[in-house]
């Protein structure tokens, strides 16, 4: 499905206002106050450092000490500021505290008047992917693996990230969802996961915030068949955009009440935990580096939670850099580009477990090398990637998934028969209700102004 034209045009609205707003607080004398309230020291200068996709940065730097770094989440853009930070707060410390990955030192958040933030010290060094990824043309554009990229060079990179997700891997948890810390220091899940994919259907889709699952989730199936009725959720109320014709919106019916079908029993062994960190938005551009490659911090850890073991044993999708799912030339040659440097990442990540046996570190049996190369024969990891992608969903279901599980393809008619007869039911008044929003052109208002300000 193609993201809701009018709910783009909303969020572009809100992050137009809200950059005003910014600069009618004095844009720098506010980061300087915010940074100094939790630093303490002389602020001299602050500058906009490296804005990402959800967040506006500043670097700040004072008359002694190290600089720091104040972070806004992007009215608009991120949904739901406040649950965002207080969420990567907590993954932050569970990290600090569990493992050996470098994270920059929290100093302080709050409220200001544009809205939540968060003040780092600042995190020297260069983001990985940008040694990894080709020139590109245009801004445009999306970074992708730079082709002639020498093998040894990978090989650093590949290792690095390698390490970090040996170290989230180890993470155990009981339920599925956003740790916190209890007062007695024992970390627990209390709250459904803050996902990437939640963040886009609330802000493209306009996708109605009081039909998002509560959690948390005790097993794996609870968390994949709430995702797969997200993903009908999302077809039933996107009023733009959401289909071509009667066909169109049949395949897409039709595909999720498949996929719904194959998510209730879809994890076995794992089913019952326990579930480790993932996150979502961990990638080669999230990661600091020197000059030797070496890992400086790791940064960005908004969409990180406890999630089925099955995320985690699937091939990192970010080898190639881009995600599958912006690849210019399809699923099919992202697939045939990936593989050969699935090779090296998987050699790479052994060696990492090896050294780790010989410090006599826990491994786990069988290995994450081998449940990641096993993803791609077993198919998980085109389901796990379908179930976090809501506006791709139909490509990669129609491409990977169908035929693993139903057989041949035949027609949509054919697939039909598989439904249930109350399925088969909704879907005869459902392109008439898709083709009257698509006449309608409006969206439907979930929240008030005063409620997305304060969410």
């Amino acid at each position: 499905m193609y993201p809701d034209d009018e709910a783009r045009k909303r969020v572009d609205t809100m992050y137009i206002v809200w950059t005003r707003n910014l600069k009618q607080c004095l844009t720098e004398r506010l980061a300087a106050m915010l940074a100094a309230k939790h630093r303490g020291g002389i602020p001299i200068e602050a500058v906009a450092y490296r804005d990402g996709a959800y967040n506006r940065c500043y670097r700040m730097t004072f008359r002694e000490g190290p600089d720091a770094i104040v972070r806004l989440p992007i009215l608009g853009k991120v949904a739901l500021r406040r649950e965002k930070v207080n969420d990567e707060l907590c993954i932050m410390g569970y990290i600090t505290r569990n493992t050996s990955i470098p994270l920059p030192k929290v100093l302080g958040s709050g409220i200001c008047a544009v809205g939540p933030y968060m003040v780092m010290n600042f995190a020297e060094g260069s983001p990985l992917g940008d040694y990894l990824s080709a020139p590109l043309p245009d801004r445009t554009r999306v970074a992708v693996l730079e082709p002639e990229i020498s093998i040894s060079k990978l090989k650093t990179a590949y290792r690095e990230m390698a390490r970090v997700l040996l170290e989230l891997s180890r993470s155990r948890f009981s339920r599925i969802g956003a740790p916190t810390q209890n007062t007695d220091g024992a970390w627990s899940v209390y709250k459904r996961p803050l996902t990437y994919n939640i963040n886009e259907l609330l802000t493209y889709a306009n996708f109605p915030p009081q039909d998002l699952h509560k959690g948390p989730f005790s097993t794996a199936n609870e968390y994949f068949l709430a995702l797969a009725e997200d993903h009908l959720q999302h077809l039933r109320t996107q009023r733009n955009d959401a289909v071509d014709d009667e066909a169109d919106c049949k395949k897409k019916y039709v595909a999720r009440c498949l996929f719904r079908n194959i998510a209730r029993n879809f994890s076995t062994a794992y089913n019952n935990g326990p579930f480790s960190l993932f996150c979502d938005d961990l990638r080669p551009s999230n990661v600091l580096v020197d000059s030797d490659l070496h890992i400086t911090s790791v940064i960005d850890w908004e969409y990180c939670y406890a999630a089925p073991l099955e995320f985690t044993y699937c091939s990192p999708w970010w080898l190639l850099l881009a995600h599958p799912d912006s690849w210019e030339n399809g699923f099919n040659d992202f697939f045939t580009q990936y593989m050969p440097r699935q090779k090296i990442f998987l050699e790479v990540l052994r060696e990492c477990e090896d050294e780790a046996a010989a410090r006599s570190a826990v491994v786990d049996s069988p290995r994450l090398s081998e449940h990641m190369e096993q993803s791609i024969h077993n198919g998980s990891f085109w389901f796990c990637l379908a179930a976090r992608s809501s506006f791709s969903f139909d490509d990669i279901y129609w491409e990977f998934i169908d035929q693993r599980y139903y057989g041949e393809f035949t027609s949509v008619e054919d697939r039909m028969a598989l439904l249930s007869e109350e399925e088969r039911a909704e879907l005869g008044g459902l392109y008439h209700l898709k083709m009257e929003q698509e006449a309608e052109r409006k969206l439907d208002e979930h929240r008030t102004l005063d409620e997305i300000l304060a969410s």
